[in-house]
């Protein structure tokens, strides 16, 4: 990568303020994950205070249920991919902290990329 200083710090900024958003993602991924877990705890009481009810409505709105189970699994998935995409930000940070401040030795730059 061969950008001048200034463009080197305005890049790093960019990814440290990328890296700040995909924290807060990370964190409302968390709440809704938590969220989710709580209906489920509540729906299983539910389930034992009046199992014949609860065992016509889970029929009834079975495609719904595999649908919010589908949404469930996004959402993992998102919150995955949001995890390694701090990981991989984090690696190109240490790599342009490297050209910034480490013009002389250029060994350990095979490292980061």
């Amino acid at each position: 990568m061969k950008l001048p200083k200034k463009d080197l710090n305005r890049y790093h900024f960019a990814l440290q303020e990328s890296i700040r958003n995909r924290k807060e993602w990370i964190s409302y991924y968390l709440i809704k994950l938590r969220r989710k877990t709580l209906r489920s705890e509540v729906n299983r009481y539910m389930i034992w205070n009046n199992p014949i009810m609860s065992i016509f409505l889970s029929i009834i709105y079975l495609p719904t249920k595999l649908l919010k189970y589908g949404e469930y699994l996004r959402l993992k998935y998102d919150l995955y991919e949001t995890q390694k995409e701090i990981e991989v930000l984090e690696k190109e940070i240490l790599y342009v902290d490297h050209l910034r401040w480490n013009t002389k030795d250029n060994d350990h730059l095979k490292l980061f990329k």
